[in-house]
């Protein structure tokens, strides 16, 4: 059977031909019966298929290494609130970004990093790509969907988007007036 006969035989099946339809729409249908038929036999079968690329990923899983496996923390709720309420109360300025300062994964946190090195200040930050109990706990602390996210004396500022305005506007500066420089 040739290609646009198939696609026609397969057009036809779908739609449903009734037996009331013209003999060429039922030669139709009883071809695309067949090819359908012959098909099935010779592939196999949608579990087969899925159960050979389950045991390959199994595979692929086990021959990894162990840098490129994924990692599992065992953090509860409570800990991670508790490490990001030390986090934010211990350090002056703190940013949760996506990468560190030096390799920012995201454009937004890129650009809220060198605005904090515009201005100079020491700051700390935590990477959120970490631990995704970490990104969601973050999210759930300040009640802010977004990341980055800027700490200043234990206050939530807010996003890149704020820190922009707020530095274009000069309220950064003024926020930052009494926090440590850095020492460069």
């Amino acid at each position: 059977m040739h290609a646009s006969a198939r696609r026609t035989a397969l057009r036809a099946l779908a739609r449903g031909v009734s037996s009331s339809a013209s003999t060429n729409a039922c030669a139709t249908r009883t071809n695309a019966t067949a090819f359908l038929a012959s098909r099935a036999s010779t592939s196999p079968s949608l579990p087969a298929r899925v159960r050979a690329a389950s045991r390959a990923r199994r595979a692929f899983a086990s021959d990894t290494h162990d840098d490129f496996k994924p990692k599992v923390a065992d953090a509860s709720n409570e800990d991670v609130e508790r490490a990001i309420e030390s986090d934010v109360q211990t350090n002056a300025v703190l940013i949760y970004m996506k990468g560190s300062p030096s390799a920012p994964q995201c454009g937004f946190s890129n650009m809220a990093c060198r605005i904090l090195d515009h201005h100079g200040v020491e700051y700390a930050s935590r990477n959120v790509l970490a631990s995704e109990e970490l990104r969601n706990g973050i999210k759930a602390y300040s009640a802010w969907p977004t990341i980055p996210q800027l700490y200043v004396k234990g206050e939530f500022v807010g996003g890149s988007d704020i820190m922009m305005s707020m530095h274009q506007s000069g309220e950064l500066a003024e926020l930052f007036k009494d926090v440590a420089k850095r020492a460069d």
